[in-house]
């Protein structure tokens, strides 16, 4: 029979169990927090790989005030007319973030309707209410443009109704379609 004093493992060695232990377990979670770092980083650096004519972007407030249309008080004015017969003019003024304009949509055989835009600028999408009458009855909506270098690209996506207006659904992804441009116009009195 053994005696358990033949068995036991001097002190020395536990303590260096231990140390050794505590380094490797150490060693992982820096391997592993540096892994989860690395892959995070990737993810927000990524860039758009899709390069196509419709641009699809989740909508990401912004302070910047990134637009076609310059940081002062100023007007200016965007149309898009289609061959077949649709158009949509925007007249906007800006003041730093802050937009307030017209907006008319002249769609073939459809009725027109005209109303007045306020909204904001986040980074380089214009989001805005849109008051408007049709048919006689005062409606507002929820519009969001993305601004490109030569003018606006209107977004569509899922909306809701609210006893106030008809919004996007939160957190949907909008489609900008960016082969229909609003181009900067000379504005009309």
């Amino acid at each position: 029979m053994v005696s358990l004093q033949e068995k036991s493992i001097p002190l020395k060695k536990i303590n260096f169990g231990l140390k050794s232990l505590i380094y490797w377990r150490h060693l992982y979670l820096m391997q592993t927090t540096n892994l989860l770092t690395f892959l995070t980083l990737a993810l927000l650096c990524g860039c758009n790989p899709n390069k196509s004519n419709t641009d699809e972007a989740t909508l990401k407030d912004s302070t910047s005030a990134a637009s076609p249309m310059a940081a002062k008080s100023q007007t200016h004015c965007y149309a898009l007319m289609t061959p077949q017969g649709d158009t949509i003019t925007l007249n906007l003024t800006q003041q730093g973030i802050d937009v307030e304009g017209t907006l008319m949509y002249s769609l073939f055989e459809k009725d027109r309707n005209t109303g007045t835009l306020r909204g904001r600028m986040h980074g380089d999408t214009l989001r805005a209410d849109y008051t408007f009458e049709s048919e006689g009855v005062e409606s507002v909506r929820e519009v969001v443009f993305l601004a490109k270098k030569d003018g606006f690209v209107e977004g569509y996506g899922p909306v809701e109704e609210t006893e106030e207006k008809t919004i996007f659904s939160p957190g949907a992804t909008l489609t900008f379609d960016l082969e229909e441009v609003l181009k900067k116009t000379e504005c009309k009195e």
